[in-house]
């Protein structure tokens, strides 16, 4: 075989082998590089999220960048980390230049390597062998954000060692589905999930007051880790029999900051499930890198009922959107209820159509109000229907859209809440310790400001209604910093103390 060396030096040499990460994907192709008269570029991929198979497999390939076709008797040097968690280094031969890992939870923290052989009839005719190396560890019980240090030392013949080596540092993201269980005072107990294309998740809370959802991500805010960065995707998905978080629409932010409605995607299409996706590109990335302090570590996201959406969800043909909202907001028994509510088409950009349809509440299976009707097309008009709601009727009811357009499959349902249980606010213990701090004087308006404006942009404190920033000049009025005193001393409770809080936004003193 003609030797490759005088050629492969020059090439090599003129590459930049700087880092070349596929952050937030589940493949990536690497930057191709000359390797005799041809480009090769190194391929990394994963396995698809399969919630029943815990192994997940990690493929390396080299191959023709023109034919697609690998090279063979390439030999990999490869070390592994888990975020900043070093995992295994090793070499490795692929005589087809197909290399794989399958990463199997394990019982130790320690990882151990085991080679196999695991060559399909199809690659034994071809004198293929696919060489697979099983890792276990406890670490691979989870997905997240992997690291690789690849160096390729040899392409074309075991004999043909490359100098200098290709070399990259290449991400890989991991899908990772974790489970959790709301216990709400309305809708009792509920599962919902996150499945994270980036890093692990963690600190996860349901905050009813907002109809959302916060959790923490590992993430690196410098201008070099956001050009390695795809993307970061995350995907919540909820029972639609928890009508709290059943929203036509979506807001969310990161680090207390707004994201664009664009990056926020909501699937309704299964019958029983939404799925609400978050994806922000690396201009996203970079964009909440610029508004925010240098010093922010990680990310921490909040997706939450945009403010004004109603209700909404798709039928079970795919085929219609119904929205749907009240007044009064407060549903009570014995007191009449006005629904509105529109069915627009799916293939139509969610236009509103004109169809028949079935309507109904039930509680407990006991149908309180039916209804029939044909819907408004106009853009300015809603649909409405009138309920006395019974007495003694407190709890979840659920309103059924039926035959739209006379199609049996074109049906949904909206769980909706009668004498409403409000929930609690929750407020760390020790901003009582700032507060009463604040009513003693020891710290002055601008410090426990300053500090409130923070605990609300991360929604560690959470109001709902909030509205614009009015004077931000006006001083504060003494009965807020007794209230402050009072609640520090446990006289008054957490929700009187957030009234409070919400005034000092409403009239702009606190800014969010």
């Amino acid at each position: 075989m003609r030797t490759l060396w005088p050629v492969l030096v020059c090439a090599v040499l003129a590459v930049s082998f700087s880092a070349a990460y596929g952050h937030g994907v589940g493949s990536e192709v690497l930057d191709p590089v000359q390797l005799g008269d041809r480009e090769v570029a190194l391929e990394i991929s994963s396995s698809r999220y399969d919630p029943d198979n815990p192994e997940k497999e990690i493929t390396f390939s080299l191959a023709d960048v023109d034919t697609g076709v690998t090279v063979r008797d390439v030999t990999f040097e490869i070390t592994g980390y888990k975020g900043d968690t070093f995992l295994f280094n090793g070499t490795f031969r692929a005589p087809d230049g197909i290399f794989v890992f399958a990463l199997r939870p394990g019982d130790s923290e320690e990882v151990t390597l085991e080679k196999a052989d695991r060559s399909g009839l199809f690659g034994s005719l071809l004198g293929l062998k696919e060489e697979i190396i099983y890792a276990d560890s406890k670490l691979f019980g989870t997905g997240g954000l992997y690291k690789f240090d690849v160096r390729i030392t040899t392409a074309e013949s075991f004999s043909n060692q490359l100098d200098p080596p290709i070399e990259y540092k290449v991400g890989l993201s991991i899908p990772q589905k974790t489970f959790y269980e709301i216990d709400d005072p309305n809708f009792g107990t509920t599962e919902v999930s996150i499945i994270t294309y980036y890093d692990e998740v963690t600190g996860f809370r349901y905050d009813p007051s907002v109809n959302g959802v916060s959790f923490h991500m590992p993430f690196d805010w410098s201008a070099g880790n956001i050009n390695e960065t795809v993307a970061v995707h995350e995907e919540f998905a909820f029972p639609k029999t928890f009508g709290d978080l059943l929203f036509a629409e979506y807001s969310a932010s990161v680090n207390g900051l707004s994201v664009p409605g664009r990056v926020i995607t909501v699937d309704s299409f299964m019958e029983n499930q939404t799925v609400v996706h978050v994806v922000l590109g690396q201009n996203d990335l970079f964009d909440l890198s610029e508004r925010q302090a240098d010093d922010i570590e990680g990310m921490d996201l909040v997706l939450r009922a945009k403010e004004g959406s109603p209700r909404g969800t798709i039928t079970a043909n795919g085929q219609f959107q119904v929205t749907l909202d009240w007044e009064p907001k407060d549903i009570r028994s014995g007191q009449e209820t006005v629904f509105h509510f529109r069915i627009s088409d799916v293939f139509l950009r969610n236009t509103p159509v004109a169809v028949d349809y079935d309507v109904s509440l039930v509680r407990d299976d006991i149908v309180i109000y039916s209804g029939t009707g044909t819907s408004t097309d106009s853009q300015e008009q809603r649909n409405e229907f009138v309920v006395s709601i019974p007495e003694n009727s407190s709890g979840p009811v659920t309103v059924r859209f039926e035959n739209l357009a006379d199609n049996r499959f074109a049906r949904t349902a909206i769980p909706i809440i009668v004498d409403r249980v409000q929930p609690e606010v929750a407020i760390p213990g020790w901003v009582k310790a700032s507060a009463g701090w604040w009513a003693q004087g020891v710290i002055d308006d601008q410090t426990f400001v300053a500090g409130i404006e923070y605990l609300v942009r991360q929604e560690v404190i959470q109001v709902s209604g909030i509205q614009e920033a009015g004077d931000s000049s006006a001083a504060i009025p003494g009965w807020v910093k007794a209230s402050a005193g009072w609640w520090a001393q446990g006289v008054i409770d957490d929700q009187t103390f957030a009234n409070g809080i919400k005034f000092l936004i409403e009239a702009g003193i606190i800014s969010t």
